[in-house]
């Protein structure tokens, strides 16, 4: 083995100890991995599509999202990583914003999937017949859409994203408080970090815990947002603590695309 080879097995290890020590760390306000990306992502809108926040659309956002889904495939071939228990969200979708959709499905093609930074396309929740919340996935992401949900399960099975109206929630405070439990019908031993809002007024909750089912060691980031009068919207973020920083880019970019309330009058 050359030294060049030996030095990138020993940052990988590093990388690898570094990671599941943060998973576990509770308390504060998170600002790295999957879990800040949620913090400083959510929601780009208009203001992102703006400037070619869409998955894959920009040169430096599709580099960074191909450079990860190539680290992450590093790591994913480690020992380390095939004899830890993982999730399988495909089999047991974590609803945690209060809607139960069946299990995802596949892309409707015959082929290869794309590449994890080509973008599938905007899927678009409506009620009475205007869109109130919107999100581009991954293409190679498995999707799901129901009259008031879009979810998406990661190629792998091991991260999971829910957008959905809360209907009978009257403010952000108490959207929250029913995303909190909806974790409790999923996720033991929670851990919260400090409750965060971004720039434009979403209020997001991160933590860590364990599926109740898989007993598999997670991260969560949950937010909600006002999309109009009387209308509060969640995103929900689960993800195999193991690969936190391995869908950092993935997520923020998902993060991007979320369009509500006036983001749809402004594109016209």
């Amino acid at each position: 083995m050359t030294k060049f080879k030996v030095l990138g097995v020993a940052a990988l290890a590093l990388l690898t100890l570094a990671r599941d020590a943060t998973a576990q760390r509770g308390g504060g306000a998170v600002r790295t991995g999957a879990r800040g990306a949620v913090v400083g992502g959510l929601v780009g809108g208009e203001s992102g599509a703006a400037t070619g926040a869409k998955i894959g659309v920009v040169t430096g956002a599709a580099r960074s999202v191909g450079q990860e889904a190539q680290a992450r495939a590093q790591y994913q071939a480690t020992a380390a990583y095939q004899s830890a228990p993982r999730s399988d969200f495909n089999q047991a979708p974590p609803a945690v914003l209060g809607t139960a959709p069946p299990a995802a499905t596949a892309p409707p093609t015959t082929t290869a999937a794309p590449a994890a930074t080509t973008p599938r396309g905007e899927a678009v929740v409506q009620k009475n017949g205007k869109p109130v919340v919107a999100v581009t996935l991954p293409s190679d992401w498995k999707q799901a859409l129901g009259a008031n949900y879009i979810s998406g399960v990661s190629a792998d099975g091991q991260a999971y994203a829910m957008i959905a109206t809360l209907d009978g929630v009257a403010d952000k405070p108490a959207g929250i408080d029913k995303v909190k439990q909806g974790l409790l019908r999923y996720l033991q031993d929670i851990k919260y970090d400090d409750q965060t809002e971004t720039k434009r007024g979403a209020l997001v909750v991160t933590g860590t815990g364990k599926g109740k089912k898989s007993g598999v060691d997670v991260v969560f980031a949950v937010g909600v947002m006002d999309a109009g009068p009387g209308q509060i919207v969640g995103a929900a973020f689960i993800l195999d603590s193991r690969i936190e920083d391995y869908y950092k880019e993935t997520i923020r970019q998902i993060c991007q695309t979320v369009r509500i309330g006036d983001d749809f009058a402004a594109k016209k």
